[in-house]
């Protein structure tokens, strides 16, 4: 890769993570429920998945750090969690390049690499509280997952449009 693809990434995961602390962090989640849409591991999982597993952990642990720095909570958990998902991702990389089969992939892939990421995350997070496994399980894990997964079908097709169009940038 050139550095004109480190610094188009790089420009992306800015407007990504800014996008997350404070656009989707206050108008996208369900506070009720405590769900909030993931739209930085959108893109960690999308590098591990076209680029293959160095550049998905690399890009996962700088964002992820970068996402631990500006909340501030648990440094190195967020990262670790998506390294690992970017790392994950990249297990996939060699894909067949039928578009069709390829969006549906993604979005089985999405659904694996968040489920893992947010596994390690929440059973690290809510270490020593008074929770069962089950209420982390089904409260945080599968549905942050799940709504998620449906911002990754809007991803998902606004990538494939762009691949489309600008076949030779990526």
């Amino acid at each position: 890769m050139h550095l004109t693809s480190y610094l188009k990434y790089a420009g992306i995961f800015v407007l990504l993570i800014l996008l997350q602390v404070t656009f989707v962090g206050f108008f996208l989640s369900i506070p009720n429920y405590n769900i909030t849409p993931d739209i930085v591991i959108l893109f960690v999982i999308y590098l591990g998945y076209t680029r293959g597993h160095i550049p998905g952990m690399i890009s996962g642990f700088l964002s992820g750090l970068a996402l631990d720095f500006l909340s501030g909570s648990f440094i190195g958990l967020t990262a670790l969690s998506y390294c690992i998902a970017g790392f994950t991702a990249g297990y996939f990389n060699r894909q067949p390049a039928d578009g069709s089969k390829r969006k549906i992939s993604f979005l089985a892939i999405l659904f694996i690499c968040t489920f893992t990421a947010y596994i390690i995350f929440y059973v690290i997070y809510f270490q020593g509280i008074n929770i069962s496994y089950a209420d982390i399980f089904l409260k945080h894990i599968i549905t942050t997952s799940l709504y998620t997964m449906v911002f990754g079908l809007i991803f998902a097709f606004f990538i494939s449009r762009f691949e489309k169009k600008n076949s030779y940038l990526i």
